[in-house]
């Protein structure tokens, strides 16, 4: 009798976990179909126009690292607006450029080729997200991940960078990995994600406090702790250091190192007035969306349905972690949405008072983690720690 119960339980999960899984691959189509929309009929689906907003900077750094790095013979188009030809965005990391290039190359240079990556990207979000949470859990997990993809696909800002070629959605692509894989306590190739995001935007960079939390909350002060760490940072620095191969060997590694520190002192100071900016506290609440463009008006907007209770969750959470109980710091979406905005905030206090709202799409997937954390634990629910019983690697 107990097995028949077994086996129904595990029939059931089955079924669910199926159920479960359309359900989500609706949300992801969702995001890719209302992507591709705004991909190609906002000013530049097609070779009369070329780019939206910062695309100029980001696609054209790309296809000069296709044809003089990588030596690519094929055909290019010129564009309006074009960027000196010296200008290689070396501010920025170089991964997403790659992936730009590679779209060019296999797809053809043309603008809405330059934006498949992202849109890819933005509807695989909620699925992993899903997957993530769901494979090998129970049907509560099942039930939490479906939500948790829910909330990740109903958040604007995704689908509108998901219909431009700006680095962000690679960053926060990545990232959502990472988080999978944090909440599945595999930290070591959670750090391989968090560098691969880092390698695409610096704002990547703020997983690695993440990180740094999840590994004390897990360890405690122990030396074990401290070894994980210098693991993880040594994992993430060689990630990085790998991605930029291609540019140490035609550059020189000198020159690379001198721009990308240019590049992050550039991170920490404020642009000439311009595009409506605002600080992370104002992403919550939608404050001064950027304008990526006005034929027709495309705002990077944010969620605030989302964005301030998922807020409120991860402060929550933490604050409990810190005074009270250690194991709350397992709960992996909040340390990560808690750590990324704690990291645009020191930007922001360091003198950089130009953030853009943008910029705040690398906290989707921490929110929609945080928002099935907390409803795990209101409706009685153990922390992930004890919950989660994949072994850490």
């Amino acid at each position: 009798m107990g097995f028949d119960l077994n086996l129904n339980t595990e029939k059931l999960k089955r079924i669910s976990f199926i159920i479960g899984f359309i359900i989500t691959i609706g949300f992801s189509y969702m995001v890719g179909i209302s992507a591709y929309h705004i991909a190609t009929t906002t000013n530049g689906g097609g070779y009369n126009n070329s780019y939206i907003s910062d695309e100029i900077y980001y696609v054209d750094s790309a296809r000069r690292i296709l044809v003089n790095v990588f030596g690519y013979k094929g055909a290019t188009y010129p564009y309006s607006g074009e960027t000196l030809s010296t200008y290689y965005n070396f501010e920025h990391p170089p991964l997403a450029k790659y992936i730009i290039a590679l779209s060019m190359a296999l797809l053809g240079d043309k603008p809405i080729n330059w934006r498949i990556p992202s849109i890819l990207m933005a509807s695989l979000i909620p699925l992993i997200i899903y997957l993530g949470i769901s494979i090998k859990n129970d049907i509560k997990w099942i039930f939490l991940g479906t939500i948790a993809a829910m909330i990740s696909s109903s958040d604007h800002i995704l689908i509108v960078m998901g219909s431009v070629a700006l680095l962000d959605i690679y960053a926060a692509f990545f990232l959502t990995i990472a988080i999978v894989m944090a909440f599945r306590k595999r930290l070591l190739l959670s750090a391989v994600f968090v560098g691969l995001s880092a390698a695409s935007k610096e704002t990547g960079l703020f997983g690695v406090l993440a990180l740094i939390i999840l590994i004390f909350a897990l360890y405690g002060k122990k030396a074990e702790a401290l070894r994980k760490i210098g693991e993880v940072i040594l994992i993430i620095l060689a990630v990085i250091l790998v991605v930029y191969i291609p540019l140490f060997y035609h550059f020189g590694v000198l020159n690379i190192l001198q721009q990308t520190i240019g590049g992050l002192k550039w991170d920490l100071q404020s642009r000439p007035p311009g595009p409506p900016t605002s600080s992370p506290s104002g992403w919550l609440f939608n404050v001064d969306p950027f304008i990526l463009s006005y034929s027709p008006l495309l705002e990077a907007s944010t969620t605030p349905v989302i964005e301030v209770p998922a807020m409120i969750s991860a402060i929550s959470i933490f604050i409990t972690c810190l005074l009270y109980k250690r194991e709350y710091c397992c709960n992996v979406g909040s340390v990560f949405y808690v750590s990324i905005f704690l990291g645009f905030w020191l930007v922001y206090l360091s003198g950089n008072r130009t953030l853009y709202s943008f910029y705040s799409v690398i906290l989707t997937p921490a929110a929609a983690f945080t928002l099935i954390e907390a409803l795990n634990l209101i409706i009685g629910g153990k922390n992930g720690k004890a919950e989660n019983n994949n072994s850490s690697i």
